[in-house]
């Protein structure tokens, strides 16, 4: 029977091939920019997905009380926090610094060529908590001592022209030499901090007592510094660790030694999974997609499917009146109402699952132009799909093939024989 329907389904198409290609052609286009946005947005949702630890990590960000009382709040804090968490609160099993300064520099090698590279200063813990592997050295002790770099493998070969060059120094600008000791395994997981380098943090305390920088890491004031991540003890929820922030602002904050260029500080707890996508703040560590862009293409995917099924359903209900012989042909010769409704609810899954076919051929063709796209660039898109998007397609295209056709299923088949034969179609 449903062979049948395929069959009848088929020659109807291929017998008026115009009309077939504009419901093709206008639902793969449809389509295509709905994947497009459904990748977009799997893509935005897989970020720090990959770690183990996930549901104990959080954001330390800073909200400053500005002189007109207004409350802003930033993803950076002040950095000297760690330490007093983990001396004095219990709950924090790990917690992390990340300090801007070593990116966007100009690296001297022994050439003389100058190469640009982006990355942080972090604590050495960084590699456990957000469980970055290495391929090369030792992650106990790979980001201990001052002017040592982990490097990923593209840097890597950008720098030294080879995968392990653990033990090479490079200098950045006036400060070092730094020391390679790590080189990051190659992996497809994808994190909120991106970077091409991580150099150890005791590099500061070095570069501050040399006066290279400027004293970040014990000011309680400079909440723009950098950022910082706890590891929250199994069992631990963030109430309590909000409870222990509460006191650090009481005691930190309560008087400004200097008001005038000093702002009081409230702490925020950002859950790691709430970063990327999330919510936009000050001093984001990198690109992301804020919930509100989410949304807005999201919506943007539903209107233009919307659209395209409305022209579906137009389009087949106008053709239905030059198929007013047939159905009351089929129906004088025995077919049941339940039987065309089928029939042409099938036909319209069937050209649905061919703009699918001709969706993906779109998708594939545009994809590398697509990936050029700064904004593609910016934020890490790969729009690879999985599994699990390719079920979500599929099951895309059915329910927009019904949803495009069930409407014209349901006219065509409340169609009466003997008015369609004498020439007066009737809907009733």
């Amino acid at each position: 029977m449903f062979r049948n329907y395929l069959k009848t389904a088929m020659r109807s198409l291929l017998r008026h091939r115009f009309f077939s290609f504009i419901n093709i052609f206008g639902l793969a286009v449809a389509m295509a920019l709905s994947m497009v946005i459904i990748m977009l947005v799997a893509d935005q949702m897989t970020y720090d997905r990959y770690n183990t630890k996930r549901d104990r990590i959080y954001r330390l960000n800073a909200i400053p009380q500005g002189p007109d009382g207004a409350l802003n709040e930033y993803a950076t804090t002040t950095l000297p926090i760690k330490q007093e968490l983990l001396d004095n609160h219990t709950g924090v099993e790990k917690a992390v610094r990340i300090m801007r300064g070593f990116g966007n520099l100009w690296l001297e090698m022994e050439q003389n060529v100058n190469i640009p590279i982006a990355g942080y200063y972090a604590d050495a813990e960084i590699l456990d908590v957000f469980e970055y592997e290495l391929e090369y050295g030792d992650s106990h002790t790979a980001l201990e001592e001052p002017y040592s770099v982990v490097l990923t493998k593209k840097a890597a070969k950008k720098l030294f022209k080879q995968e392990n060059p653990i033990g090479e120094s490079f200098k950045v600008g006036e400060e070092g030499p730094y020391k390679v000791t790590g080189i990051l395994k190659e992996t497809k997981n994808k994190s909120h901090i991106p970077f091409e380098a991580l150099a150890s943090i005791s590099s500061v305390k070095s570069l501050e007592a040399q006066g290279k920088q400027g004293k970040q890491l014990d000011n309680w004031y400079n909440y723009t510094a950098g950022w910082v991540y706890v590891l929250l003890e199994k069992g631990k929820q963030p109430k309590d660790m909000q409870a222990a922030l509460t006191k650090i602002e009481q005691k930190h904050f309560t008087t400004l030694p200097n008001p005038d260029t000093q702002q009081k500080v409230k702490y925020k707890l950002q859950h790691l999974m709430n970063i990327t996508p999330g919510p936009f703040l000050n001093n984001m560590i990198g690109p992301f997609l804020p919930w509100i862009f989410v949304y807005f293409f999201i919506g943007l995917a539903g209107v233009v499917l919307l659209t395209s099924c409305f022209n579906f359903t137009n389009l087949s209900i106008a053709r239905s009146l030059t198929r007013a012989r047939e159905i009351g042909v089929r129906k004088v010769a025995g077919a049941m109402r339940s039987q065309v409704f089928i029939q042409f609810l099938s036909e319209s899954v069937m050209v649905a699952m061919l703009a699918l076919g001709l969706a993906l051929v779109m998708l594939v063709a545009l994809r590398p132009l697509m990936l050029q796209l700064s904004l593609a660039r910016m934020l890490r898109w790969d729009l690879e799909a999985n599994y699990v998007v390719y079920a979500v397609f599929f099951v895309f295209a059915i329910v927009v093939g019904i949803l495009a056709g069930i409407f014209p299923a349901v006219v065509l088949s409340r169609f009466q024989p003997v008015k369609v034969l004498k020439g007066l179609s009737s809907m009733k």
